[in-house]
């Protein structure tokens, strides 16, 4: 019996054991191809950033998705997603459940309710497209000369 109740204090002791090592935001970095590019970032729970590439912010989980939108001279603005995915300790929270009969749920709720159980990838990189200049081909109606011009 005594060796019961050690299994289920330990199983409480570690609830929430993915905030306590997870936290509730993930290092990441931020690069672009060219690198100086301006980039807003936005996401859920009101979460928003400007920074200039390379740039390495604390992104909090709960923004997820985050939606990262980068422009430099020269080069079409581009907008790509970052994604946060499950954390390992998802997996040891469902282990505890299991292990102390349920008795490690308020773990999962906590991590849960901070964002804990997800993290984003470590290194973001962005290539933006270089700006193509345009072709303008005008063509006089009386049959005069036709104008062919590139715009940079």
């Amino acid at each position: 019996m005594r060796s019961l109740s050690v299994v289920v204090l330990a199983g409480l002791v570690v609830a929430g054991c993915a905030s306590m090592a997870n936290g509730p935001s993930s290092e990441v970095n931020i690069a672009t191809q060219p690198v100086g590019a301006r980039c807003t970032l936005s996401g859920a729970d009101g979460f928003s950033a400007e920074i200039a590439t390379p740039e390495t912010l604390s992104v909090p989980h709960k923004a997820a998705p985050v939606t990262v939108t980068c422009m430099a001279p020269g080069y079409r603005r581009t907008v790509h997603t970052l994604t946060s995915s499950g954390s390992g300790w998802l997996w040891a929270n469902s282990a505890f459940i299991v292990f102390t009969g349920g008795g490690a749920v308020l773990g999962m709720m906590v991590d849960e309710a901070v964002g804990a159980s997800t993290s984003y990838r470590r290194d973001f990189n962005m290539d933006l497209e270089a700006d193509a200049g345009r072709r303008i081909r005008a063509t006089q109606r009386n049959g005069g000369p036709t104008f062919d011009l590139k715009t940079p």
